[in-house]
């Protein structure tokens, strides 16, 4: 009887396909199941009678070993239903490694401004500020690049004095340790013709923390030190210094927010030399790309170069246009 089994099973290759412990294989039509017994009707010999002892496995499955069908409970139900509506969050995309020239030119969210004063008279005057500041985030760290200028020149009894020709700004590259503590090394540098400041470098590195930092608002706190390298039209120094600084951000609204940073520089080889740069600025997005914003800014130094003033203070308002995805 084997023997037709064996050589049914290497001729049909339709119907349940029935292995035996032995490895030999039926194949047919099962028409009684039993915990005895297994009924398989062949086209070569009928109904054939095996011992359910005998029987390995059977495929594919009959309708008699067909499982039972498992119920999930309601809630389990609710949450799978919830989880498959849900979209699926995209995995934040890593700051440089993916995309054009390493992903550097892609991914940056941020805004310029651009503001003009004009006065004429007994005297004429003109101010010019322009601005810049992009940030590109990814999963772990954070780089921001932000650069300002100012012009200011001003005519009187036909002799035209330019008294600000000034231009700073710099980078700083942000690396989480955890959720609330990230290290940071930052690059600053600025630029004053009329102040005799040819150019002044300062190379900075430390830790922050993320004091605050939610949808609306964000609070960081920064501490290190720094290197300042400065040229001034009749000589060179090197300092080393001690920074702290602060960046705060919140947003009203869709359209209201405010951005303020502040960096103070302590020369560490002469405590009485110090100096602070900062920036408050108030915008209002009349579009999603175009808008008008307040800024007032401050740059102090107790220790200016050649006899020049410690304090410059500004106040501009004008256009701001806004690139990335808008928040």
């Amino acid at each position: 009887m084997f023997s037709c089994i064996l050589f049914a099973s290497t001729t049909f290759a339709v119907g349940d396909h029935i292995t035996l412990k032995n490895g030999d294989r039926v194949t047919g039509t099962i028409v009684n199941r039993s915990d005895e017994a297994i009924e398989v009707e062949t086209t070569y010999a009928g109904v054939i009678k095996i011992a359910a002892s005998m029987v390995e496995k059977i495929s594919p499955e009959s309708v008699a070993e067909a499982k039972p069908e498992v119920k999930t409970p309601p809630d389990a139900a609710k949450a799978q239903a919830k989880a498959a509506e849900a979209p699926e969050k995209a995995p934040q995309p890593k700051l440089f490694g993916q995309g054009r020239a390493f992903g550097f030119f892609s991914g940056w969210t941020g805004n310029a401004t651009i503001g003009y004063n004009y006065a004429s008279g007994n005297s004429e005057t003109a101010t010019l500020t322009t601005s810049l500041r992009a940030v590109k985030e990814g999963t772990k760290d954070k780089l921001t690049v932000y650069a300002r200028s100012l012009w200011f020149s001003s005519r009187g009894s036909g002799t035209a004095i330019t008294t600000s020709n000034a231009f700073w700004g710099g980078a700083r590259y942000d690396r989480n340790i955890d959720k609330k503590r990230f290290g940071f090394v930052s690059y600053d540098f600025e630029r004053d013709r009329p102040k005799k400041l040819i150019f002044r470098s300062i190379v900075g590195a430390g830790l922050g923390h993320h004091t605050i930092k939610n949808d609306r608002t964000e609070l960081d706190l920064l501490g290190g030190i720094a290197w300042n390298r400065t040229w001034q039209d009749d000589a060179k120094t090197d300092t080393p210094e001690g920074l702290a600084g602060t960046v705060f951000k919140h947003r009203f609204n869709g359209r209201l927010k405010v951005l303020g940073t502040l960096t103070f520089y302590q020369n560490i080889t002469d405590k009485q030399e110090f100096r602070f740069i900062s920036d408050s600025t108030v915008s209002v997005d009349v579009t999603k790309r175009v808008g008008v914003f307040f800024t007032i800014g401050n740059r102090f130094n107790n220790d200016p170069p050649l006899n020049t003033e410690k304090n410059d203070f500004l106040f501009t308002t004008g256009l701001k246009w806004n690139f990335g995805k808008a928040k």
